[in-house]
């Protein structure tokens, strides 16, 4: 092989091999990554489509903060309600009502029930992602309607989680815990809440 062979072989070899690190021969940039999915910042919560007793979002909700009344049916009367609602604890906590708050109002009283002067018949504790409240009137009251708003909870998202949007949050009642006491002489009777769809947004 003459010199000039061998310069034109090796300036051959010079140039593939430069359009092997370049990724190929003229098919230009490689196509970008996809981006990363938005990271949630805030709860999504649709209201369940049906049920005697319903678990709906407030108007009051905003952002990360999640306010829920629970509804009653239109007929009937009781003394007072009685709920256990349990949620994923990694990410969403039981809160205040009134947002920013530390845990001493986690359930407020409605627009139904009357609680009197005095202390009254109302409490709620959270353990984990398991929240129990009730709330009652004190005798003599008569029976209020359960058409409406019988109390009220909040939930927050909790933060720092990376979670991507639409990721879903379990959210359910307690079929046994969940119940109303019609009257004074009665016992508790346990009713179905239903509960609607929780989501990262």
């Amino acid at each position: 092989m003459t010199p000039m062979t061998k310069l034109l072989s090796g300036s051959a070899v010079l140039a593939l091999a430069t359009l092997l690190g370049c990724g190929g021969g003229g098919g230009g940039s490689a196509t970008p990554a996809p981006a990363p999915p938005a990271t949630a910042t805030s709860l999504a919560y649709v209201d369940p489509a049906s049920g005697t007793y319903k678990l709906v979002k407030n108007a009051s909700s905003s952002g990360s903060h999640l306010v829920l009344d629970l509804v009653g049916p239109s007929t009937g009367t009781a003394m007072g309600v009685s709920i256990t609602l349990s949620t994923d604890a990694a990410r969403a906590t039981w809160v205040d009502v009134p947002a920013g708050g530390t845990t001493a109002v986690l359930m407020q009283n409605g627009t139904q029930f009357t609680l009197g002067s005095g202390t009254p018949i109302q409490k709620a504790k959270a353990t984990s992602g398991v929240l129990q409240a009730t709330i009652a009137q004190k005798d003599p009251t008569a029976p209020a309607s359960l058409n409406g708003s019988l109390l009220r909870v909040a939930l927050d998202l909790k933060s720092g989680l990376g979670l991507a949007q639409g990721t879903a949050i379990t959210l359910s009642a307690d079929a046994v815990k969940c119940q109303v006491l019609t009257d004074k002489a009665s016992n508790p009777t346990p009713i179905t809440v239903s509960v609607g769809t929780l989501t990262a947004q």
